[in-house]
């Protein structure tokens, strides 16, 4: 395999943000509106390209609203096709090959991703294989047909449904998303699946005790199953009085480095899906500055490149 670190460029390290909101915040405010026109959301291809962003993961995200057979389905194959029809200027990833491609042509480039996966319980199959679709976050916030996510009050675990559903995912190279799922449906999840496992956008609860959030536990988990977890910009998710800059992210980074290690950390940072500002975070061009904090840090150039980018890239490459 080439080694996507031997790139000849003048920006230092290639990066890949894994979790943004774009195409959710395209629908609301630039509907119909190709990605490649647009200039003033937080995630552009100005603004990626100014810090060297080589892939985005895109959510497809489906609000709990619609959950359920007469819509989750619908709703979901929509936002796939709006995703192929609207978010121009990027290289759609479906294979290693794409990934690979992205880092070697430094072509910015998107892979997708099903958050709230109610909708794959009635979904053409053929559909999901088409869009190259590989991760799978089970629920949203609230409660579907596949269980609970970690808002719901007293929650429980995977749903007889939800469990045939993540077995038979797994069966076809599925990984999953762990960022909104309830402590018991994460529980039957890890002893469904048996492969890697990721929290695309996520704090630490030590750091911030909310249920959104990993305890320790989880940490180790995904880290012991070569996942990736992917710290968040979004000041809710950062500290508790939602007031968070740069540094906080830096904190949520190096607690897990300390109790644990830098090889599975890197960055998903929800950025069009939350509406309060990060300090000194505002957008997507701002990653290079966190790149040089952890850096003054004390960070090695090998553990910055691999939050940065590299330690999505090894995720997704094997994924694919």
């Amino acid at each position: 395999m080439p080694d996507p670190t031997a790139i000849n460029s003048p920006r230092p390290y290639p990066v890949i943000d894994g979790h943004v909101d774009v195409l959710y915040a395209m629908s609301h405010s630039h509907p119909e509106t190709e990605f490649d026109k647009i200039s003033d959301l937080p995630v552009t291809i100005e603004k990626m390209k100014a810090a060297n962003v080589l892939t985005i993961v895109s959510a497809l995200y489906c609000p709990d609203d619609f959950n359920g057979e007469a819509s989750s389905a619908a709703f979901l194959e929509n936002l796939i096709s709006q995703a192929e029809k609207y978010m121009t200027g990027l290289l759609h990833i479906r294979s290693g090959g794409d990934i690979e491609a992205c880092f070697k042509n430094e072509t910015p480039g998107m892979i997708l991703l099903v958050e709230n996966s109610d909708g794959l319980l009635d979904i053409d199959t053929g559909i999901i294989e088409r869009a190259g679709i590989k991760v799978a976050g089970l629920t949203h916030m609230g409660r579907n047909r596949i269980g609970d996510g970690n808002n719901v009050p007293f929650p429980g675990g995977l749903t007889e449904s939800g469990k045939k559903l993540a077995r038979e995912l797994s069966g076809q190279g599925f990984t999953f998303d762990l960022a909104h799922l309830s402590e018991p449906g994460f529980r039957d999840l890890v002893r469904i699946h048996e492969g890697p496992l990721l929290s695309s956008h996520t704090g630490v609860r030590e750091l911030c005790d909310i249920p959104r959030n990993l305890t320790n536990e989880q940490i180790k988990v995904i880290l012991e199953r070569k996942g990736v977890i992917g710290i968040a910009a979004d000041p809710k998710m950062l500290s508790i009085d939602g007031r968070a800059g740069i540094e906080d992210i830096f904190r949520h980074i190096d607690t897990i480095a300390q109790s644990f290690e830098a090889d599975g950390i890197a960055i998903g940072s929800d950025f069009c899906g939350f509406h309060t500002v990060n300090s000194g975070f505002e957008d997507i061009s701002k990653l290079p500055d966190l790149a040089d904090l952890l850096l003054r840090r004390g960070y090695p150039e090998q553990s910055v490149r691999g939050i940065m980018g590299m330690n999505w890239y090894n995720f997704y490459r094997s994924l694919f």
